[in-house]
């Protein structure tokens, strides 16, 4: 979450790319720990699918445009949540964040299960 909240950052020493969309990718990725964190026995593409989901769900609702939800919008911690306008190419960043997701929670699974056998 920090690390996507740093991208936004503009005194921080990130290349242009990553400093555009960064902050979208790790939103998704941020998505998918949260959602294996609560669902550890669900299969990994499920929850990857449904951090998926959530993300675009999310991107989706920006297209509503009521003033009361403008304002919850611009509050601190809903606009970070709830985002302020679509766009679409933060659906390719929430792909991709959630294949990174998915890839680092493989591997961790990976290196945590291969520990667990080493201790037996």
């Amino acid at each position: 979450m920090w690390l996507g909240l740093a991208t936004r950052d503009p005194d921080c020493a990130f290349p242009p790319l990553l400093r555009i969309y960064g902050g979208d990718i790790f939103y998704a990725t941020f998505v998918v720990f949260g959602l294996r964190f609560f669902f550890p026995g669900v299969r990994l593409w499920k929850v990857v699918s449904w951090g998926f989901i959530f993300c675009v769900c999310i991107e989706l609702q920006q297209l509503i445009d009521t003033p009361w939800l403008d304002h919850v919008r611009h509050t601190f911690p809903f606009g970070l949540i709830l985002g302020y306008g679509f766009q679409w190419s933060d659906l390719v960043c929430y792909g991709v964040g959630s294949l990174l997701g998915y890839v680092v929670c493989m591997i961790g699974e990976m290196l945590v299960l291969r520990g667990e056998a080493r201790s037996r």
